[in-house]
């Protein structure tokens, strides 16, 4: 079984690399030269098994409803398997 500095290393690792990507996707998207485009924006925040969903449009917030539904449904599978596992 791997180290905990081993699991602690990739797992800062993978939050920087998320960072980096934002940082380029918005560096990117700003860079562009037609800024005609409308922008929406969504998104959810799970605290516990409970979602907070947010959105500037009905079609972001649809797209947040559905990432809601599969964060619950894979914390629940994870549970599961957790507690088969254990």
């Amino acid at each position: 079984m791997p180290d905990i500095a081993i699991w602690l290393t990739i797992g800062i690792a993978l939050i920087m690399i998320g960072f980096l990507v934002i940082l380029i996707g918005t560096i990117y998207s700003s860079s562009k030269k037609d800024q005609t485009q409308k922008s929406e924006v969504g998104g959810v925040i799970m605290i516990g098994p409970i979602p907070i969903i947010f959105g500037n449009s009905w079609r972001a917030a649809k797209i947040a409803i559905i990432l809601a539904i599969i964060l619950i449904t894979l914390a629940i599978v994870f549970m599961l398997i957790g507690r088969i596992a254990f």
